[in-house]
């Protein structure tokens, strides 16, 4: 070593430098799942931070802000894939050709499609048939899956019950227990009947029915609450109203609340309300005459802080009158000054400005490929009914 000065020897053997935990916590909880995975092997110690649950909400918060994403759903015969598309993407060029990932398949045939996202989980139903040897004949019945498409997890798949039932996804933060809730409709009882499954034990119970409901409408997931737009007709009143049924899934209660003042009588002449989330308020919105409507609730669960938020001509919209009738447009999410629309039947979306008052209209191929063959890619049809809102997440499936 002799002749060398103390520089060249401070180059060849540099300082061992110490991150501070706190930094390390700070710039892993910024990257995408894809890459934490991957770090888990670094040591035990980044193992254990990136999969200790403080870290994992910390993570979500995040993502929550940075890294939104919607689930669009391609289809070809029985195989469906979800392909979460980043929101900001989607805005700068709703012209463009998707390829999905084999990993983000459905691998189960016969799925009816999600049932909602929540904090990176997706729920999703699946019929399935069983022969039965004692009747001679297939049992049709409908299974539960939870799957996290950012760690490609899966939970086991959980039965239904009954075939009849619609379901709801959602998570009591309280506790961190995300939680199934089962519906249906008895129309001999004129009420609907509500069970619930906590994600782990998936064991249904039942909770108090909702009476003097005709029949729920769509429901929407806010603030640790299932939502359903409901139409109610009270005891010896011959007029129909709308209300909304909060479930509170802490305590596991209803509460009702009503639709903006003077909005609430149902007009089966007009194509139906729909509830909705935008920008974190619960949302209203209906079609009357030749205008489609929008109203917010800026404090949730407070009925007088309903707001008019937009109020837009079907002919800016270039929407014809007769076809929403039969599929009414509804919208899906709002970032920024751009409002997405999605339509049942319709295989794009609208995308609306509603401070310039500018449409665009999608234009997304989604190319499915067999993992076999990468290179043979075919066209295959985009369902924007399944759309949701998505993050990636680290939480782990019960």
């Amino acid at each position: 070593m002799k002749g060398k000065s103390s520089e060249s020897l401070n180059v060849m053997n540099p300082a061992t430098v110490f991150l501070h935990n706190d930094l390390v916590t700070e710039v892993l909880s910024a990257l995408p799942v894809k890459s934490l995975v991957r770090f888990k092997c670094v040591s035990k110690h980044w193992k254990a931070l990136i999969s200790d649950h403080a870290f994992v909400k910390l993570h979500l918060r995040r993502s929550q802000t940075r890294n939104q994403y919607l689930t669009l759903v391609t289809s070809e015969e029985f195989d469906r894939r979800i392909v979460p598309y980043p929101i900001c993407r989607l805005l700068d060029n709703p012209s463009y050709t998707i390829f999905d990932d084999y990993h983000h398949r459905l691998k189960y045939s016969r799925c009816e499609g999600i049932v909602g996202s929540c904090n990176g989980l997706i729920l999703f139903s699946v019929i399935l048939s069983d022969y039965d040897s004692n009747i001679k004949s297939y049992r049709r019945s409908y299974w539960l899956y939870v799957w996290n498409p950012a760690t490609r997890k899966t939970s086991e798949r959980f039965e239904s019950s009954d075939l009849c039932f619609n379901f709801a996804f959602g998570c009591d933060n309280s506790n961190d227990t995300y939680k199934v809730v089962a519906f249906r409709y008895l129309e001999d009882e004129l009420k609907t009947e509500v069970r619930v499954a906590n994600l782990g034990d998936y064991v249904w119970r039942n909770v108090e029915c909702f009476m003097n409901v005709i029949l729920p409408q769509n429901y929407v997931y806010l603030t640790e609450t299932i939502n359903w737009l409901v139409i109610h007709k009270p005891r010896d009143v011959v007029v129909e109203l709308f209300v909304i049924i909060s479930f509170d899934l802490t305590t596991e209660t209803y509460k009702e609340m009503d639709v903006p003042c003077g909005l609430n009588q149902v007009s089966r002449k007009q194509p139906k309300s729909v509830l909705g989330v935008l920008g974190g308020c619960l949302c209203f919105s209906y079609y009357y005459l030749k205008d489609f409507i929008i109203w917010l609730m800026k404090d949730f669960g407070v009925e007088d802080s309903w707001t008019q938020f937009l109020k837009i001509n079907n002919l800016n919209l270039r929407m014809d009158y007769n076809y929403i009738n039969i599929h009414p447009w509804v919208p899906l999410l709002l970032s920024d000054d751009t409002l997405i629309l999605t339509c049942r039947n319709d295989s794009q979306a609208i995308l609306y400005n509603w401070r310039n008052n500018r449409v665009t209209r999608t234009n997304i191929i989604a190319r499915t490929s067999s993992y076999l063959d990468w290179a043979s890619r075919t066209s295959s049809y985009l369902d924007w009914e399944d759309a949701k809102f998505y993050v990636e997440s680290l939480v782990p499936i019960f």
